[in-house]
C-alpha cells in the first residue's frame, strides 16, 4: 500500500513539473512579446513619453528551482528630455506566480497568477516589489505618501500620492492567464499610457479589461502601516 501511495505522489510531482515547464515557456513568450511590442506602441500612441531598453529581474526560491516572479522594467522619459538625464520613472510588468505576490485573503480565496503593472520612480528589484498586503513603510521608506484609489468607484488602480513629488506612482493588476497576443496592447499598454498622461483610467474606454483587471478591496483591508 505504501509503495502505491509513494508512486502516486511521484507521478503527481512529475505531472506538476511538466505543467510548470509548459507554463514557464509560455511566460518567456509573453516576456518577449512585451519587449517586442511596447516600444512601437509608445512611439505610435504616447504623446508625452518615450521608453528605453527593458531591464529584467527574477526572484527565485527553493535554491533556484522555482521562480516566484519575474519583472520587466521599462525606463520612461519625457519626449523632450535631454539625452543622458535620469528616467522620469519605470513602467514595471511584474509577472507573478506564487506566494505573497499573488495571494491575500482580502483579494481572493484562491491564489492565481497575476501581472502587476507598476509605475514607480525606480525599477522593481529583488527587495522592492509589489506584494500583499501593501506595506507603506516597506515600499516607500524614505518618502512616505498616502495611498488612494485613482477611481473611487471601481477601485482598480492603487495610487501613492505624495505631497511633493514630480510624478504619480500607481499600480493595477490583471490575471496573467487571460493575456494573449491579441489583447496584450489593450490590457498592458493602453491603460499604462492613459495613466501616465492623464493619471486616470477610464474603464469604459478599456473594454478589454472587463473580467481581467483585479478590483482591490477597501484600503483598510489591503494596506498596513498607514500614516
Amino acid at each position: 500500500m505504501e509503495n502505491n501511495i509513494t508512486r502516486t505522489q511521484g507521478i503527481a510531482i512529475t505531472n506538476a513539473l511538466n505543467e510548470y515547464k509548459k507554463f514557464t515557456e509560455e511566460v518567456e513568450v509573453l516576456k518577449s512579446t512585451i519587449s517586442d511590442k511596447i516600444k512601437a506602441y509608445f512611439d505610435k500612441n504616447a504623446k508625452q513619453y518615450k521608453i528605453d531598453s527593458t531591464k529584467y529581474t527574477t526572484k527565485k526560491s527553493n535554491n533556484g528551482w522555482f521562480c516566484e516572479w519575474t519583472s520587466l522594467s521599462v525606463p520612461i522619459s519625457k519626449i523632450n528630455a535631454k539625452t543622458g538625464t535620469e528616467p522620469y520613472g519605470y513602467l514595471n510588468f511584474q509577472l507573478c506566480f506564487s506566494g505573497e505576490t499573488v495571494f491575500d485573503k482580502s483579494i481572493s480565496e484562491m491564489p492565481f497568477p497575476l501581472i502587476h503593472i507598476i509605475f514607480w520612480e525606480s525599477m522593481v528589484h529583488r527587495d522592492s516589489y509589489f506584494r500583499y498586503p501593501v506595506s507603506e513603510s516597506e515600499y516607500f521608506e524614505e518618502d512616505h505618501g498616502k495611498f488612494i484609489f485613482i477611481d473611487d468607484e471601481n477601485k482598480c488602480v492603487l495610487s501613492l500620492l505624495y505631497d511633493e513629488l514630480p510624478n504619480n506612482c500607481w499600480t493595477y493588476s490583471v490575471e496573467l492567464m487571460k493575456i494573449n497576443s491579441k489583447n496584450i496592447e489593450d490590457i498592458l499598454f493602453k491603460p499604462a499610457v492613459e495613466l501616465l498622461e492623464s493619471n486616470q483610467l477610464i474603464l469604459s474606454n478599456n473594454k478589454a479589461l472587463d473580467g481581467v483587471i483585479i478590483e482591490y478591496p477597501p484600503l483598510e483591508e489591503f494596506i498596513i502601516e498607514q500614516i
